[in-house]
């Protein structure tokens, strides 16, 4: 017999009352600090749209049953009058079971930041559990902290006994928002979302021979939470298979147990995701590893993120299913990489579960990836001058296959890849800032414009670009007035007026045009970055102009005519 039929379950008894600080349309008072509490909606009089307040107290565990607001009008369960403290030894510490539309907020008091404090909880429980079908659930400012598992946990493993929990039944965790929340010192993950058994074409769960699948989620949001000292991986989210966003999270001291394989700062799977200006530092010794993405959905980006110091690789990417649109795979963009264990960024298109058995072990070469304006610094891969076919770039960008890699080549650019941090102008490194601290830094305006991937920000989300060209790495050097040529080459610039002509090529090999609806012809300089002229000619619009013969490197362009000048930034590769 469980443990749960033995306990003596406390009965609580609802008064309905107004608290004026909180505006409480229902009080749950005589909550217990002995037993589980357990509250069902059948013996609770609310509408969709009320607040129910728990009075500040130290209580034990607290279990919602069959609570539903609706989409207009969600149930709020706030603490009132001071902070909620959950100390539960033997259960989940707040628990909501076949509920929806709800929003548990610790804001009911401006005193604390997290008006929920969930200081402990059995072994192998979590912190805050939305499970058994639950779903529209937001969850904010609340702190968990030495949680038996998981933080907090949203999903509903699929179990034989019960067909409704099978995925192809039609259940669907729809708009999951988990915000503000700090989470530390967990036995397990610091937030699980979602089932790991399985995505489309592999499951470790089987009914009488017949496999099945965990859920899907749709519009999950995980934003400005804070982990902390978390024994496995700090956010795993697997199975979002439409708008999963991952981003302004603080992640620090992850994978404390060192448990293979579930040391991620980040564990992705089966869905579409965009993960941005996440800051990850690894601080323990080397446990905790970066982040990974296994089997996500084309067009899947991962942008203007912070990992320092991450075990394994920065990031991960396996691809063991086919994707999903064979034209575009995924983006890796302007993140910051500081000394990975291996490489900063490591893939594998290699399909370990085909649609075509026949297609087993094929690398997905012929989908596009891109790998662009990050920078990495310092990997623990060195194969420069080895007797391999892979060379400098797979010490940073690294590949399974040659295959693989010389197919991608022509998306991997504008990157930074680099031993020795000193000649990058940050900051502060030794706290951890590698923000450019000048104009000068060649991280300035070294990028390619990425606007029409949708990235027009940075990880301060300050706008990007903010000078001539983006930046390269997380940062984006916010240049409050002037112009960035008028910095480093001062004799170069007049005040005269200038349009906007376009570059194409731009990173060029061999040749590129320019195109301008204004301008005919032009009188065309191409100047080094220490201002020496080192090509001028007339030039007319839309003509190619070849630069085999320049070095690899940036250059400034200086295209003049009759009331007209313009400067522009290309690189030579």
């Amino acid at each position: 017999m469980k443990r749960e039929l033995l306990l003596t379950i406390f009965l609580i008894t609802f008064y309905l009352s107004h608290c004026q600080n909180c505006n409480c349309d229902i009080t749950l008072n005589g909550l217990s600090s002995t037993s589980l509490n357990i509250i069902w909606a059948s013996q609770t009089s609310y509408s969709p749209g009320n607040t129910i307040c728990i009075p500040s107290g130290t209580y034990r565990g607290i279990r919602f049953y069959d609570f539903e607001g609706t989409e207009a009008a969600p149930l709020t369960i706030i603490n009132c009058g001071g902070k909620v403290i959950i100390d539960e030894s033997h259960y989940s510490g707040i628990d909501f079971q076949r509920s929806k539309f709800i929003h548990l907020t610790g804001t009911g008091d401006s005193i604390y930041q997290y008006g929920f404090d969930v200081v402990d909880t059995g072994g192998g429980s979590v912190g805050v559990n939305l499970q058994n079908l639950s779903t529209d659930i937001e969850v904010d400012h609340i702190e968990v902290s030495h949680a038996g598992f998981a933080g907090i946990m949203a999903k509903t493993d699929p179990q034989c006994s019960r067909p409704e929990t099978w995925r192809r039944n039609g259940f669907i965790m729809k708009n999951l928002n988990i915000h503000d929340n700090y989470v530390h010192n967990t036995g397990g993950e610091g937030l699980y979302i979602g089932f790991t058994g399985g995505y489309k074409l592999n499951s470790n769960r089987s009914c009488s021979g017949d496999p099945i699948y965990g859920h899907w989620l749709e519009n999950v949001d995980v934003y400005n939470n804070i982990f902390e000292d978390i024994d496995w991986d700090a956010i795993q989210l697997n199975l979002v298979r439409a708008n999963g966003i991952i981003r302004n999270n603080t992640v620090k001291d992850y994978g404390t147990d060192g448990r293979w394989g579930q040391s991620f700062a980040l564990s992705l799977g089966g869905g579409i995701y965009s993960v941005h200006n996440n800051y990850l530092e690894n601080n323990n010794l080397g446990k905790g590893w970066g982040m990974q993405l296994i089997s996500g959905q084309s067009g899947t980006k991962i942008f203007n993120n912070v990992f320092v110091g991450p075990k394994k690789h920065g990031i991960f990417l396996h691809q063991r299913h086919d994707f999903d649109d064979l034209m575009k795979g995924y983006y890796i963009v302007n993140n910051t990489i500081i000394e990975p264990e291996h490489a900063g960024i490591h893939y594998n298109s290699k399909i370990i579960h085909p649609i075509n058995p026949q297609d087993k072990y094929r690398k997905q070469d012929e989908v596009p990836n891109f790998f662009v304006n990050n920078l990495i610094v310092n990997p623990g891969y060195d194969f420069e001058g080895g007797n391999t076919w892979k060379q400098n770039q797979e010490s940073y960008v690294d590949f399974n296959d040659k295959s693989t890699r010389d197919s991608m080549a022509i998306n991997i650019y504008t990157n930074l890849l680099t031993r020795d941090m000193d000649t990058l102008g940050l900051v502060d490194v030794t706290n951890n800032n590698f923000s450019p601290a000048t104009l000068n830094s060649n991280l300035v305006n070294s990028g390619t414009d990425i606007s029409s991937w949708g990235i027009t920000f940075d990880i301060s989300t300050q706008p990007r670009p903010s000078g001539h060209s983006h930046d390269i790495g997380a940062f984006e050097f916010q240049q409050t007035s002037g112009n960035f040529l008028s910095a480093v080459l001062p004799n170069l610039i007049d005040n005269s007026p200038s349009e906007t002509s376009l570059f194409y090529p731009n990173p060029v090999k061999t040749s590129f045009q320019i195109i301008n609806k204004k301008q005919e012809k032009v009188q065309l300089e191409i100047i080094s970055l220490q201002g020496r002229i080192i090509y001028q000619n007339e030039y007319t619009m839309g003509n190619n102009l070849n630069v085999e013969e320049l070095s690899s490197g940036l250059y400034i362009i200086r295209l003049k005519a009759q009331n007209f000048q313009e400067l522009h930034k290309i690189i030579i590769q």
